[in-house]
């Protein structure tokens, strides 16, 4: 019975490794809509360098850098159940299929960080990555946004292809000697991983596959874990056949091993690198953008969020009291990793995360004025982002509306209204 169910199990494990169709993203699209709205809002993201390809593909040989650009808007809607409601630490970062790409610089808010930062609901950050392609093959990309308490949100992705070419990741070290990051000192690494490894096995193997018991027969301390719980506390359960005294011999040897391992390794590490500098922790809060010190140009209050499933369009009606000195307009709605741009401004839609909204009534909004703006965006984009919380928790719309003056000075008013939960026609 066992050999039958062990034979199904293999090959249940062999056909779905065989066939299983690999990961071509990040499951951004799986987490929860409200979750993605209420948390950060994307702006202005842009994957700069290497070459577009007929897919869109941004194409880079080994070693050739690019960057990426954007602004990260920590919500106000931030939701209560994450972190606590209160998020203050957080990192940007990007997300791929493992060390695809390798990062050499990152800037937040103009300031060199090498780790994390202090964050603040409502305020923004302008990040700028420069990355380098390091592992040949397609890989999706994207900047992330994690926060202690909360995990890490993705932002807007790119396809980057890496092409073969000669590569090296040199660094500098503290003494002055240039090292390449890719086949330093790999030979101990691999010993000191082989052995540690070998000497797991041994422990692992004798327990469940070499020892045996005083009758000679096979182990049960894995195949039969009841037994241990039988046996009172602190008993090693040698009445009843549980291990021997031939096991305490093995494991005393293995432990004195494992000891005489770590010990020769260490004293190798200090005479091999004497000179070392203990890891670094570098938290700061970054300084405050334009985007942040921005005088208010409007005020909204939403007012319905409706959703027409047989025109696809998610309909927004909200007020927009302009209390600035000069005449505003709606420029975009944000939400999540999604623009949408009023094409009656300067801007035009561009990109797979950008699209058109449509405004009634168009034009300005003259100082000390308040208008009822009705704001269409397609519904297909919130369909193949997973962004319509339809059947979720929480029923709501949340985003960012920007204004602009006519200095074309910005201001982003957060926005959130509950979704209606029936769709109307």
């Amino acid at each position: 019975m066992m050999k039958r169910l062990a034979a199904v199990l293999l090959f249940g494990l062999a056909t779905t490794v065989a066939f299983a169709s690999p990961a071509s993203a990040h499951g951004e699209k799986s987490q929860e809509a409200f979750l993605r709205m209420r948390t950060i809002g994307w702006t202005d993201v842009v994957f700069d360098g290497g070459q577009k390809d007929a897919q869109g593909d941004i194409v880079i040989a080994q070693g050739e850098k690019f960057t990426i650009k954007g602004v990260a808007r920590l919500m106000n809607t931030w939701p209560d159940t994450l972190a606590a409601g209160l998020p203050r630490i957080g990192y940007i970062n990007v997300a791929t299929q493992g060390p695809c790409v390798e990062m050499l610089e990152r800037r937040i808010n103009g300031v060199s960080t090498p780790g994390r930062i202090e964050i603040t609901k409502g305020h923004t950050y302008a990040f700028d990555e420069t990355l380098m392609g390091r592992r040949v093959g397609r890989w999706h990309v994207h900047p992330t946004f994690a926060v202690k308490g909360a995990g890490t949100l993705l932002g807007p992705g790119q396809w980057v292809r890496v092409t073969p070419h000669a590569f090296a990741s040199p660094l500098k070290l503290y003494n002055g000697k240039t090292i390449n990051l890719e086949n330093y000192n790999l030979v101990s690494v691999w010993t000191l991983q082989v052995i540690g490894f070998l000497i797991g096995l041994v422990w692992i193997f004798w327990w469940t596959w070499w020892g045996k018991t005083a009758k000679g027969n096979p182990r049960r301390t894995v195949t039969n874990p009841a037994v241990t719980l039988a046996i009172p506390l602190n008993d090693d359960g040698i009445a009843v056949g549980l291990n021997t005294k031939k096991d305490h011999r093995v494991v005393n040897i293995i432990a004195l091993a494992t000891a005489l391992f770590l010990l020769i390794g260490w004293i190798w590490q200090a005479s091999a690198f004497p000179v070392k500098i203990p890891q670094q922790v570098v938290e700061y809060e970054p300084p405050l953008t334009a985007l942040d010190t921005v005088p208010t140009l409007a005020a909204v209050d939403a007012r319905s969020a409706k959703y027409d499933y047989q025109a696809k369009v998610l309909r927004l009606e909200v007020d927009a009291k302009n209390v600035s000195t000069s005449p505003i307009e709606l420029s975009q709605f944000v939400t999540s990793t999604l623009t949408f741009v009023n094409p009656a401004g300067s801007s035009t839609p561009s990109g797979p995360y950008v699209d058109a909204l449509k405004l009634s009534p168009s034009g300005t909004i003259q100082p000390g004025q308040t208008t009822t703006l009705v704001i269409e965006l397609p519904g297909r984009r919130f369909d193949d982002e997973h962004l319509l919380p339809i059947g979720e928790s929480q029923l709501t719309i949340s985003g960012l509306m920007v204004f602009k003056d006519a200095a074309g000075q910005k201001y982003s008013a957060e926005m959130e209204e509950p979704l209606q939960p029936k769709y109307v026609s």
